[in-house]
Parts: C-alpha cells; structure tokens; sequence
C-alpha cells in the first residue's frame, strides 16, 4: 500500500496559512500550500469508516499516512474498538506517550472497565490501582482477596460502600466479604443512609435500613416519611421526643419544604417551635430558607422576615433578594438600604450600581444623575440601561486587535496548537476544542489574543469569544461578537419579521456561535433547539425537518430558530423581554409570570423573575442583541423599546475621547 508521506515542517491547513500571510507582517510562506489536505481526507474517510465499525479502514490508514499529526486518534479508535485484543504493556506505552491527548482518559477507563469485566486480574492489579472507577476498583479489591492480600482492604471496601447511590454489582462479593468481617457498624450505616436520602434515593435508604441500630430506625422511618412527603411528614414529627437527633431531622424538612411551600413551612415551624426547644444553630438555616423563598416569592412581608433572622444568617445571597422583594413592591428606600448593607466588592458590581442609582432616582436624591453618568461608562446591559435613562449615548469603544507576528510563529509552532486547529480542520470539533482549551491553560494575555485571530480567521468563532474573555480584551467586539451567516441570519429575519440583531444576539447568548453545540439538556445547534421544538416548528411552518442532526446545519437550525422566534414575537406582542423569557424558560412560564406581575417596570420584572437563569439570560440577550445593533450599523433601539417604553429615535453609540 502507498504511504502518503506528511511534510512535518508546518503541520496547518490552508486556512491557517492564509491567516499568517494576511495578519503577520513578515508571514512563513507567500504561496501557502495545504500539505495536508490528501492526509486529511484519507483521515476523515477512516474516521467516518470506524463509525461503521470497520477497524480494517482504521488500520490501512494508520499504514498509509503514519506521520499526519492526527494518525494517534487513529491509533486510539482501533485500540478502543478492539479492547479485548489488546497487549498491556503495548496499552501502558500508548497511553505514557499519548497521556496528555484528548483521548486518553477516555480510553484509559475503558480498557480498565474491559480488564475488569474479563476478570483480568493480572492485568487491573498492573494497570488498573490509580482508577477511580467503582466497578474497577471493586474488582481489584477482589483480586486481592483472590490472592490471599486482605491488608486494607476492609477500608477500602468501606469507601466503595459508603456511597450516596448503588454501586455496580460486581461489588457486591467484595461486599458480602466486608459484611463477614461485622460491617458496618451503627455509624458508618446511618452515615450511608443519610448520604442516600440527601442524594434523593429512597429506595436505597430503605433498603439500608436493614444495617441501621434498631435504635435509630424509629427515627430512620421519620426521616424516609419527612423526605418523601415534606408537608406530611412534619405534621407527624409533632409527636416526636424533643431529642437533637430528631430536631435536626425536622429542620432539615423545614428546609427541604421551604423551597416549593414556605408558608406551609413557616406555620409548622411555629407548631414544631411551640413544641421542641430549637437552638439557633439547628433551626437557623431552615428559618433562612423560609426567609429567602418568602423574598422569591415577592411577599410582601419578605423584607421584615430577612430583617428578623439576625446578622448571621443574612449572607449576600439574601441581601440580594431582600433588595428583589423591595423592589417588587418598589420599595425604595430599602432598595437603597439593601445595597447599601452589601460587601463593598459587591457593590461595585454593575448591577447594583444600577439598582442603588434607580433608587436614588425614584427618591428625589440628586447623586442619581451622577451615578447614572458614571455607570453610563460601562458597555454592558446596566450601563446601556443607565446611558438611556440619563439620556446618554449607548458606550461602545472597540478595541482593534494587532497582529503580533512573532507571537504567532510561536503558536504555529507548537505541535499542541496546531494539532487543534488540525483537529478543527478534519472535523473533531470536541477533541479539537479540548485540546484548545488545553493549550490556552498555558498561554499568556497576548498570546491569548493571537491565537483568537488565528481561530477567528478560520472561522472558529466560539475559541476566539473564549479566548478573548480569558484574555480581558472584552472590547474586541468585532471578535467577540463576530456576524456570522449574515445572509442566512438576514434571509430569515425577513421572512418572519424578526430584527437581525435580535437574531444574533440570541444566537451569540446560546452557543457562542457554535455550529455543533449540545447542551446537557439536549439543544443543539447555533440557536440551540430542542428536537421536538424543532418538530413543531418545522411542521406549522411547512419546513424540512429530518431529525435532531439537522439542528447542526447552520442552514438548517437558523431557519427553524427564526421561525420559532417569529411565532413567540407575534404571541408575546412583539414584547422581547417575554420572547426572550419563552424561549429559555418556556412560553408557559413567561406567561405565567406576566400573569402574576403585569404593572412591574420590565426592568424590575427581569430583575425579580424566580428563575436565576433566565434571570441573567434576558439582560444577556438584550445586551448582546444592542451590541449587534452597533455592529450593523443601526441606532439603539432594543432595550429602549423593550424595557423603558420609549422613543429610541434619539438614542445613539458613541465612544468618549475622554
């Protein structure tokens, strides 16, 4: 078979070349040459073949391009689709001169997992005693009792057991010899039953009973009955002996309650401290939890319930939602106080300089002018907000990023920066992002920047907005908020009525400008939707739809998404603080919340929303959204319209010479 041989001089795309030619002054080659684009696709047609499971293609590439930069995660996908074949030592070697690669953990722990299901304990007592892996480390422990090797063993077997949730089943020999040696005793048994109830798993904790002193399993029952039905179960615990034990359990249901039912929890504490003799330390952490959800409540009694609880227990935490609860019912002046009673750090921080500057407005006090002007100075939602409340321009200076030709050499030229974007470049965007993110942990601030250039002009967005954060260059707007698919974005802006600003700013908030980004949840895509979101949408608006895949087609993902955001701005009256509410919460949960606060001015409605997320994701959204009204070309009108009422005919950007 021909060997495709890989000049090792300059391991970069065409791309990447170009970058150099056209940002550093004195660039590597004038003439730039991809000299890996026919490994590169021998690569990606392997890579897409062992996708299939056809390790043969792995290993015919492997032969015919040994020196790609790439050719390890070759390497490293063969040996992962053929664990059982493989040889130790050959393993050990791989993974000593690999460690460092985004593969390696990963194939680590599966080989030892393949060790330990094969009953290999020659080979887990070798390689396998640094893992953390439960099952692993059970099976170990086995093999050294196999082996007559008992020393330590009955405390690690007591590590493993002590655990919030079922351990795997090939621990239950190691188990079952632990439990012949007297384990566990009373302690370390009430120790793993509380973990379990604490971690939610009720039927473990029953289960864990059994091994409970018959002493405490009266009170084990209580707890069970208090964690399953918080409400239930204290109404019951009124019959209890006044005991620390059982005080202790009863706060914590009060705590527990408090966050789904803090009037249900505050009049059981009063039936519960008319009848037990709480101290301070063990019902004080309850009586704050009433507290706070009282205040996320917008009760208004929740500023005197904060007031009640004493010095100690008011954190910044509750500072911040007794100033929440003033201001919904626009209280003021403990608005003021509230920010006033904050940490000094803690003041400082933008959003109560806003919240101490509209109090002061809405109190007549002439240093609101001033400390609006000053606040006006920051390019973030709550100096916009104070810029157009002061009848200032929006503060936009933009930082112009120079090329910084030798710094860049040095990144081209290490083998870790530049296997990234290769790994960019081929296709592997995790392992290309987690080797990034590697690299970027050593970098200087300059050099943070110069790699954001380099990923900018490959299009790879989402690295250079981090490494610009990373870096402080939070002003390199045109970086860190890059328009992308400006035709796409602008083609459906126009079919659905929706601002492309608004589009964008969205887009930036969601994935960063990620074309293949995944949530947890399971969003995908530059706009991040939901798969049976994309459903409904593609179906009421007779668009192509052939699965969640879709939603990593840029093409694709904005023409759903846009279409989602026309149908929620024409249900939600143009209003893009409930938009914008709907698309991260829910349409219910928007609705319902304009439901419970129709009067609020919409920024103490953002402010005060129950939901801490949606909380910073709406300003998030309208900050970035006005930032792309500059980067368009267009007057501010986003947070005027939408959080002031006003005119923004007269609103503009400007940057200060002073």
């Amino acid at each position: 078979m021909k060997k495709l041989r890989v000049r090792m001089l300059l391991p970069l795309s065409s791309a990447l070349a170009f970058v150099v030619t056209t940002l550093v002054s004195d660039p590597i080659t004038a003439e730039p040459v991809d000299e890996h684009a026919e490994a590169r696709a021998v690569f990606e047609r392997a890579w897409t073949q062992a996708g299939r499971g056809n390790v043969q293609a792995l290993a015919e590439a492997i032969e015919r391009i040994p020196d790609y930069p790439l050719t390890p995660y070759l390497r490293f996908e063969l040996k992962r689709q053929t664990l059982d074949r493989q040889n130790g030592s050959e393993m050990e070697r791989f993974l000593a001169t690999y460690g460092d690669w985004s593969f390696a953990t990963n194939l680590e722990r599966q080989w030892l997992k393949s060790l330990a299901r094969s009953d290999d304990h020659e080979g887990l007592l070798r390689y396998g005693t640094g893992s953390s892996d439960a099952e692993v480390r059970c099976r170990i422990a086995r093999a050294r009792l196999a082996r007559d090797q008992s020393d330590g063993i009955e405390r690690r077997a007591r590590k493993l057991w002590l655990s919030p949730v079922s351990q795997p089943s090939a621990c239950d020999p190691l188990f079952d010899w632990w439990k012949r040696q007297g384990n566990p005793d009373a302690d370390t048994a009430w120790q793993r039953f509380g973990m379990a109830i604490e971690a939610g798993e009720l039927s473990l904790a029953r289960y864990l009973k059994r091994y409970l002193d018959p002493a405490d399993r009266e009170l084990a029952d209580g707890w069970l009955r208090i964690a399953a039905r918080p409400a239930a179960g204290l109404a019951a615990a009124v019959e209890w002996s006044d005991l620390k034990q059982a005080r202790q359990l009863m706060a914590w249901g009060l705590k527990r309650l408090a966050r789904n039912d803090w009037q249900r929890a505050d009049a059981l504490y009063r039936r519960l401290g008319s009848r037990f003799s709480f101290n301070a330390d063990e019902i004080g952490p309850a009586l704050r939890e009433i507290a706070l959800f009282r205040a996320v409540d917008l009760d208004a009694d929740a500023v005197d319930a904060i007031d009640g609880l004493g010095a100690r227990w008011i954190d910044q935490q509750m500072l911040e939602w007794r100033l929440r609860a003033a201001l919904a019912n626009q209280q003021w002046r403990e608005v003021l106080e509230s920010v006033q009673r904050m940490p000094a750090g803690q003041q400082l921080r933008e959003r109560w300089r806003y919240w101490r500057a509209r109090a002061l407005a809405e109190l007549g006090r002439p240093e609101a002018g001033l400390t609006y002007a000053t606040l006006a100075t920051e390019s973030d939602y709550y100096g916009f907000l104070a810029a157009l409340r002061s009848n200032q321009p929006l503060t936009l200076c933009s930082r112009e990023l120079a090329a910084d030709g030798e710094a860049q050499r040095r990144l081209l030229r290490d083998a870790e920066f530049a296997r990234a974007v290769e790994l960019y470049r081929a296709g592997l965007s995790w392992h290309a992002r987690w080797t990034f993110e590697r690299v970027s942990r050593r970098l200087s601030a300059n050099e943070q920047r110069q790699a954001a250039l380099l990923a900018a002009a490959l299009g790879w967005h989402d690295r250079a907005i981090v490494s610009l954060g990373r870096s402080g260059a939070m002003d390199a707007y045109p970086w860190r908020f890059p328009v992308v698919e400006r035709e796409l974005v602008s083609l459906n802006a126009s079919r659905r009525g929706v601002a492309p600003s608004l589009i964008m700013g969205l887009m930036r908030a969601e994935s960063a400008m990620q074309a293949d980004a995944r949530s947890h949840a399971g969003a995908r895509g530059l706009l991040q939707l939901m798969d049976p979101t994309a459903r409904l949408v593609a179906r009421r608006n007779g668009l192509q739809y052939n699965g969640a895949l879709d939603l990593y087609e840029p093409e694709r993902n904005i023409a759903l998404g846009v279409a989602h955001l026309g149908e929620l701005q024409e249900r939600f009256d143009g209003d893009w603080t409930l938009v914008a509410a709907a698309y991260n919460a829910g349409a219910g949960n928007a609705e319902r919340w304009q439901r419970e606060r129709p009067d609020l001015p919409r920024d103490i409605w953002i402010e005060t929303l129950p939901f801490f997320e949606t909380r910073d994701y709406i300003p998030r959204v309208l900050a970035f959204a006005t930032i792309y009204e500059w980067q368009l070309g267009e007057s501010p009108s986003v947070l005027a319209d939408n959080l002031l009422g006003q005119t923004s005919e007269e609103a503009a950007f400007a940057c200060p010479t002073t």
